[in-house]
């Protein structure tokens, strides 16, 4: 992986401890402002069909935070290019539209969740695999992990009924950690709440470290980005509709991750990732960061933001985790592959299935995943053919626009075997 240093530009210092306030965790009676659209920062925008036609009503954009323009049909709204306003939509922070359709719509109202998908299973095509839970690697040749991609470094399985394979699968052992250069940092870390600077801009984020934070071990690290009806306190109490703490990751994952809920200026939107450049910088100059496991979770909004982080740096992150999101007009040409995990509720009246379901589709083409149909699987369902070590999940649901049940269980799942 590249020098963060030589990639960013340099340092930005300090990880000085403030008390900020945040906004309410209320939830207001309407659909979750702004999680009606997205695109990577890149694109020329495209045509979106704002969640499955729900009119706007003049409140918060998608992305941007800005108003949506005289509440008119969200259906059929492109996104604008250079601070253009999209009809219906609104501007995407002064720079690309947001291509999303104005927020208002559809009361997010209730609708059943289905059931809690299994987490166990076998995995592994030529030979005995490992076990799907620890995505062990099998003997003989197997797949190993749940998802058919990277096993954990874990002592080869013996046992194991063989299977159809996974998504991507390599069979080869998990990578050995790349360090930061905080791992030789003198400074001692702590967790709590922090700002820094992103060009001229105080942002705020979120920290969680391990209880027994070594400062010479090499940690993933995940990024928790929230819904836009939501907070970065929401994410880091685990409030619902979450399993838990940033999104049940933080109990699934028991002290081997960091974890990060950044803060979003009323809305995300493609100058954020300034801001995720500025804390990925800080997080490898100041904290012991396995620099080849860098990963992205959200949801709706948060989703949006992950999809858009796959887009545009997947240079930088290992594996995406998007939840209820969607793109507009899809990623780059120069996109890098990244390993992808999306879900989606079939009921979703916010951000229609349809639109998640188009953006899992980049992430298969840019994976070079082949058109055979997938296979369902411990966690979803599993694209053939893909890149190894770049598989891509799909995880489709009962449900409205929520997490999927035991999102915790099926990201860790994902993540940890990366």
């Amino acid at each position: 992986m590249a020098n963060v240093n030589k990639r960013f530009g340099g340092l930005v210092v300090g990880l000085a401890l403030v008390t900020v306030a945040c906004g309410s965790n209320s939830e207001p009676s309407g659909q979750e402002s702004g999680d009606t659209g997205g695109m990577p920062p890149t694109q020329s925008g495209g045509a979106n069909t704002g969640g499955g036609g729900d009119t706007a009503t003049g409140g918060e954009s998608a992305i941007g935070g800005g108003p949506a323009t005289g509440g008119g049909s969200a259906t059929g709204a492109t996104a604008a290019i250079g601070g253009g306003s999209a009809t219906g939509g609104a501007t995407l922070g002064g720079a690309t539209g947001d291509g999303g359709a104005g927020t208002g719509g559809a009361a997010l109202g209730g609708g059943d969740t289905g059931g809690a998908p299994t987490d166990g299973g076998t995995s592994g095509s030529g030979g005995t695999a490992g076990s799907a839970a620890s995505g062990g690697t099998g003997t003989g040749g197997g797949d190993g992990g749940a998802s058919g991609g990277l096993g954990t470094g874990a002592e080869p399985a013996t046992g194991g009924a063989e299977s159809s394979g996974g998504a991507g699968g390599s069979g080869t052992t998990r990578p050995e950690p790349i360090p930061s250069s905080g791992c030789d940092a003198v400074a001692t870390a702590e967790s709590g709440r922090f700002t820094i600077d992103v060009d001229g801009t105080e942002r705020e984020y979120i920290l969680q470290l391990p209880d027994d934070y070594d400062s010479a071990h090499p940690y993933p690290i995940v990024f928790a980005w929230h819904g836009g009806r939501y907070d970065a306190d929401w994410v880091a109490n685990g409030d619902e509709p979450q399993s838990g703490p940033y999104y049940g990751i933080q109990d699934q994952a028991q002290g081997s991750v960091i974890l990060v809920a950044p803060q979003a200026l009323g809305s995300w939107n493609s100058q954020d990732i300034s801001f995720v450049d500025a804390m990925v910088t800080r997080f490898e100059a100041e904290l012991c960061l396995d620099t080849g496991r860098v990963f992205s979770a959200g949801f709706s909004m948060g989703g949006i933001m992950t999809l858009t982080i796959g887009c545009e740096r997947g240079n930088v992150f290992r594996a995406i985790a998007a939840m209820s999101g969607s793109l507009s007009g899809g990623c780059p040409d120069s996109t890098n592959p990244i390993a992808y995990f999306g879900s989606h509720g079939d009921e979703d009246p916010t951000i229609s299935p349809e639109l998640g379901a188009a953006a899992r589709d980049e992430f298969v083409r840019i994976n070079g995943c082949s058109d055979a149909e997938p296979v369902s699987g411990p966690l979803g369902l599993e694209y053939q053919g893909c890149m190894p070590g770049y598989p891509v999940i799909w995880h489709p649901f009962t449900g409205v626009h929520e997490p999927p049940p035991d999102e915790g269980v099926l990201i860790w799942g994902f993540l940890s075997q990366l």
